[in-house]
């Protein structure tokens, strides 16, 4: 008894040719390279958060600062310095310091609206601005507060 082969119609269709390997490849490549682009976007999202978060600091940092000073001091002398730089780098060594900021101190006449006798001689307008740059973008935070001669408590309660 002879047996005879029989051919499998699904068994010769069963391999991809070329072409279904090379479209397969195509995606995948596609994929990964969507993948690596939304990695690195999400880093990038990430150190510009850290940036502005460190800038957050040093404003609020020179912000406190002013509790320390009497009125004569912020308003007649000179001790606040106008101009500031502060650098930031986690991870530095070897005199990286990383991203350099530059701060200024502005100290002005506060002007309220509605206007105020308190305002016009005994309130000052506080605001500390830094910038810097990152990835060739400049980038600036600003932050602004009241300080008053005799503390704001006397302000509420006296008028």
């Amino acid at each position: 008894m002879k047996l005879l082969a029989k051919k499998h119609p699904l068994r010769e269709q069963s391999g991809s040719t070329f072409v279904e390997t090379l479209v397969g490849t195509a995606i995948m490549g596609i994929m990964f390279a969507s993948f690596f682009t939304a990695m690195s976007s999400g880093f990038s999202l990430v150190r510009v958060a850290r940036e502005n978060l460190r800038a957050t600091q040093i404003i609020l940092n020179r912000m406190e600062g002013l509790r320390l000073y009497n009125w004569n001091q912020l308003v007649y002398s000179n001790m606040i310095p106008e101009q500031f730089v502060e650098t930031y780098y986690p991870l530095g060594t070897n005199g990286n310091n990383g991203i350099v900021y530059h701060g200024q101190m502005t100290i002005t006449n506060a002007v309220l609206n509605p206007s105020s006798d308190y305002a016009a001689g005994a309130m000052r307008k506080v605001t500390v601005e830094v910038s810097w740059t990152s990835s060739g973008v400049e980038r600036r935070r600003e932050m602004s507060t009241y300080v008053s001669e005799f503390g704001i408590q006397n302000y509420l309660f006296n008028n």
